[in-house]
């Protein structure tokens, strides 16, 4: 006797919902998993990027950034600098625009800075650990022109130090620069330096014999590189002469107030 097996449909239903959002889940999670792989993939790819440009700059340590160029823009593509630019400027590593260029991915300067080992070494190790991740592939275009009149500036104040104050003459209390050195300067260049100018008139950059201190203008330098006399070289001279011609006068009416109270307080002793 044959007996008919009924099918319930309430059951394929359920089967095929089940099968259904098996494989949605199945193809989701496969897919986050491959997606993840591959990202950590390129990303270690990045950061091994990262550390073959600063190995490539370790190798001249105790030299000057410059010497490290040729090697530096031969050894790395375009793609692999635009992928690791903005973190070895961001960690510290001094790229720069001299002012007169646009940004050229293609020949990468760098300030006349010596180079550390140790701290490359350092660098290296906060790549290698991830640290840095968030930095790589960022908009190396629009960084680095977003900053070329902030390097622009700077630069225009290395160039004061390195050309002006550290050629000049201490003589009793007056510093004598060098001969028309306003001629080294376009308008624009000795409009900005002029407030750093007016800054720079102390005698702690000079030794006992009048000569420049090696050593304090070196400071300088680095000081002017990381953007600690960004507020002089920013200063309208204008605005910075009109605030010092208001501190004068205040200076004078204060003397002239003070005169005349010890004038009052004289005769009253007197009386």
């Amino acid at each position: 006797m044959e007996q008919e097996i009924m099918q319930n449909p309430n059951f394929e239903c359920l089967v095929t919902l089940f099968v259904g959002i098996f494989s949605a889940f199945a193809g989701t999670f496969l897919g986050a998993v491959l997606l993840n792989h591959l990202q950590k993939s390129n990303m270690r790819k990045n950061r091994g990027t990262a550390v073959k440009a600063l190995k490539i700059l370790k190798k001249y340590d105790t030299k000057k950034y410059g010497e490290a160029k040729s090697q530096f823009n031969i050894e790395l593509s375009i793609s692999e600098k635009r992928a690791v630019l903005v973190l070895l400027h961001k960690m510290g590593i001094p790229i720069q625009i001299p002012a007169s260029n646009k940004f050229d991915i293609k020949d990468i300067e760098f300030a006349d800075i010596t180079i550390d080992g140790k701290e490359i070494n350092g660098i290296i190790d906060q790549v290698k650990g991830g640290y840095c991740d968030m930095l790589i592939f960022n908009d190396v275009e629009a960084y680095f022109t977003s900053n070329i009149r902030v390097s622009a500036v700077r630069n225009t104040g290395e160039k004061y130090v390195k050309e002006v104050l550290a050629k000049s003459k201490l003589v009793g209390t007056t510093i004598h620069y060098p001969e028309n050195w306003p001629s080294l300067f376009t308008l624009g260049e000795r409009l900005t330096i002029g407030v750093l100018h007016e800054c720079l008139v102390d005698k702690s950059y000079f030794q006992n014999n009048g000569d420049t201190s090696k050593e304090a203008i070196e400071k300088l330098i680095r000081e002017i590189q990381i953007g600690l006399w960004d507020i002089y070289l920013f200063w309208d001279f204008d605005s910075y002469q009109n605030m010092q011609s208001q501190r004068q006068l205040a200076n004078i009416v204060q003397s002239a107030v003070m005169s005349q109270q010890q004038i009052v307080q004289n005769q009253n002793s007197q009386s």
